[in-house]
């Protein structure tokens, strides 16, 4: 779920990525790259951590150019190591090209393998390099050409934003899984995974990039042109559920709406259950606890006091770091806990281990009972398609029915939302419009 933001025909264009990328800092942690075009030269920086540990005015003012292309990433395809941070750079018989990648490309091994026995070198692990082989290896008369070419030879989910001398080029999978917006800020085309980087960096969304379309922006001017045909738009659930910003809008309403709706079903769907406040695992959690606390009367307090310089644990790299993260981020207010009846919110339930230290903290500042509501159904199955949840015998409800997933977090009580609620609470319609799989184990093209 990394983000990406570019940026075209505007003298800061190095600074106002750097601005859309800390705006999308929320979906990575673990790397961050601008490359900027200085004059048919494409200038590259790119470093481990956080944006402002990555970049200072130093290091942008050395990334010159009025077009530029950002990333910042959380690995699922490839190791967390400076060889993967992105964007990527190729020099090929096309030029120079830079390409950055949110998503994850299913048949990217079976690519891979077929191109170095071609003769291709891969510098490194992560599937986004295997586009810039296969551009450079079959070749149309322009660089959109090529990528029209072999952007169809893809499986799974990507948005991608491509730089080369004199154009920005944007695309997304023709199913839609990952998000690509698009914005102007002046007479300057911006291109991001969410619209909060746009709103933030001063600009106005225009639209999202449709499923299947590329965008080509060169000389102040962009064309839309179609390399496949919309298969079925749908959208990762997951994306209003816990990666997106509240302040972005996605399938046509703000996350926020849709996260204080998503509470107010889980409430109706938990109608008659006592207790004497409700709370949500910040952050994500808080705005379905505020829509459950004004659907059900239940008074809304904040149970833990958050440590907002710690990273979210969902998206640090390995499971050890996931649970030390959590354990830092959130302390026990125990003047409002003891001796209450408290229904806790969280966004998702994964592997159960950050939830069951989450409820015996409250346990132990003295709260009497914890009744665990989970603002999405049961996780099942891994998702392919760009998050890294784990194998399936490392999901809780895959492994345990509802009691025993009840007993092994120690929640008095364990309730979760149902997928219609869910879909309906996002803006869908049964289950056409977003990408549920990681509910249902069913997947798209024989996954």
């Amino acid at each position: 779920m990394c983000g990406i933001f570019g940026i075209t025909d505007n003298r800061d264009a190095s600074r106002l990525a750097y601005v859309g990328l800390f705006t999308l800092q929320h979906r990575g942690q673990e790397s961050a790259g601008l490359v900027t075009d200085d004059h048919g030269s494409l200038r590259h920086y790119a470093g481990m951590g956080l944006v402002n540990e990555v970049f200072n005015n130093y290091v942008l003012a050395q990334l010159d150019g009025r077009n530029a292309i950002g990333h910042i990433r959380y690995s699922t395809a490839g190791s967390s190591h400076i060889k993967n941070a992105q964007p990527l750079v190729l020099n090929s018989c096309l030029g120079a090209v830079a390409v950055a990648h949110n998503g994850n490309i299913t048949n990217a091994d079976a690519l891979k393998t077929k191109l170095q026995k071609e003769g291709a070198i891969f510098q490194s692990s992560s599937d986004s390099e295997v586009i810039l082989h296969l551009a450079a290896r079959y070749r149309g008369r322009t660089l959109e050409d090529t990528l029209a070419r072999n952007l169809p030879k893809l499986s799974g989910a990507y948005a991608f934003l491509f730089l080369a001398p004199g154009k920005v080029i944007g695309a997304r999978d023709p199913y839609g899984y990952r998000p690509l917006v698009l914005g102007k800020i002046g007479r300057s085309y911006v291109l991001a995974s969410e619209t909060c980087a746009i709103d933030v960096a001063g600009g106005k969304v225009l639209r999202e990039v449709e499923p299947g379309e590329m965008v080509v922006i060169s000389g102040g001017r962009l064309k839309s042109r179609r390399f496949a045909p919309v298969k079925r738009f749908t959208r990762c659930i997951f994306e209003q559920v816990y990666f997106a910003r509240p302040d972005s809008v996605v399938a046509g309403r703000s996350v926020q709406t849709a996260r204080y709706e998503i509470g107010a079903m889980l409430a109706r769907e938990l109608a008659g259950v006592k207790a004497d406040l409700v709370s949500g695992v910040p952050d994500s959690g808080t705005v379905y606890a505020l829509g459950y606390a004004k659907e059900s009367g239940i008074p809304y307090q904040t149970v833990f006091m958050r440590n907002h310089y710690t990273g979210r644990s969902f998206i640090q790299p390995d499971q050890r770091l996931r649970e030390f993260t959590a354990h830092l981020k959130l302390a026990p207010i125990r003047d409002v806990i003891k001796g209450k009846t408290i229904i806790l919110i969280d966004d998702s339930l994964v592997r159960g281990t950050t939830s069951r230290k989450i409820v015996k903290n409250l346990k132990r500042a003295g709260a009497k009972k914890v009744i665990m509501a989970i603002a999405s159904p049961p996780i099942v199955s891994p998702c392919y398609f760009g998050i890294d949840t784990p194998t399936k015998r490392e999901l809780i409800a895959n492994q345990l029915d509802l009691e025993g997933i009840r007993r092994f977090i120690g929640a008095d009580a364990l309730r979760y939302l149902s997928l219609p609620s869910l879909v309906e609470a996002c803006g869908g319609h049964k289950d056409r419009d977003f990408c549920v799989s990681c509910f249902t184990g069913k997947y798209m093209e024989g996954l």
